[in-house]
């Protein structure tokens, strides 16, 4: 039983992650937030598109070569300090993959490069954290 209150814990909370993009105009920092239960989904399906091909700017636009600097787990509250500071706010991880997942249809249209199994998987995980089917409904 060591760790239970822990664990338990940690599936009430919110997860959030500090994103850093380099090339953004209006962003530097992305704060996204998103259900503790589904942390390990989240974190390892966008530590493999960090690490992917497709995390360029010409791929992702504004958010291409992010990176995670920062994995905060299982947290019960937050203030922001500076409101009109955008960065301070999270962004909610269906809006973020919406970000994504936008950029990447719009280029698979286009043409642009060719379907893959890495592209299908990502695609389809930013899909289900857009629609909410990957967050357990309560």
């Amino acid at each position: 039983m060591f760790g239970f209150g822990k664990k338990a814990k940690k599936l009430e909370g919110t997860d959030f992650l500090l994103i850093k993009t380099d090339e953004a105009r209006n962003r530097t920092f992305y704060l996204v937030a998103f259900p503790s239960i589904v942390s390990n989904d989240v974190v390892s399906m966008l530590k493999k598109l960090e690490r992917s091909s497709f995390n360029k700017p010409e791929f992702l636009g504004e958010i291409g070569g992010f990176r995670i600097l920062t994995h905060i787990e299982g947290a019960t509250g937050f203030d922001i300090i500076d409101e009109a500071d955008m960065e301070g706010h999270p962004v909610q991880i269906q809006d973020f993959a919406n970000i994504l997942l936008r950029r990447l249809e719009a280029l698979e249209e286009s043409g642009k490069f060719e379907d893959s199994e890495d592209l299908a998987f990502i695609m389809g995980e930013l899909t289900m954290l857009r629609d909410g089917s990957f967050v357990p409904q309560t």
